[in-house]
């Protein structure tokens, strides 16, 4: 098999850094975790404000129709705007509780995240020197999970040899 060095240089690297640090920088389920609670973290900024904004804009239209009930839709049509400014007041509540359960395991994520930079910098070279498709770049063209799934599945690995997967989302 053409990739079988590579393969073998990939899982060599790995067992030194986890002898090293303690955590396998191949384990699939730490990786998907730590992207994850990645994007998790992100929610008050990208759907919690905008839930807080709809639930602000519903509320003061449903505090307008109790002021002045001929304006409005009536009795049930105004019962049905607070519930849902009220449901979509819980959901950007929700996005801050869940990122803050996110943010909460960030120390463990970080170890992972330490463990794949060192494997990275062990088996992948510099990227910004190496071509991809004939054109210099910096960028990667797949995702760590993309990867580990790869080596987990025995797939051909020539794709990922030259370039390190990209860990986050720009």
């Amino acid at each position: 098999m053409f990739d079988a060095g590579f393969r073998d240089r990939v899982y060599a690297a790995a067992e030194r850094i986890e002898a090293r640090t303690g955590v396998d920088p191949l384990d699939l389920r730490q990786s998907m975790a730590a992207t994850t609670d990645d994007r998790l973290e992100m929610l008050p900024r990208s759907i919690g404000i905008g839930l807080g904004a709809m639930a602000f804009a519903v509320a003061i239209a449903s505090f307008g129709f109790l002021l002045d009930p001929v304006t409005g839709p009536g009795y049930a049509g105004t019962t049905v705007f607070v519930l849902v400014g009220a449901v979509l007041a819980v959901g950007s509540a929700a996005s801050v509780v869940v990122a803050r359960a996110a943010r909460s395991r960030r120390p463990q994520r970080d170890r992972y995240e330490d463990a794949w930079a060192r494997l990275a910098v062990e088996v992948w070279p510099a990227p910004r020197y190496q071509l991809f498709d004939g054109v210099r770049s910096a960028g990667s063209g797949y995702s760590r999970t993309e990867f580990l799934l790869a080596l987990r599945d025995d797939d051909r690995l020539d794709r990922f040899r030259l370039r390190a997967p990209f860990t986050a989302m720009p």
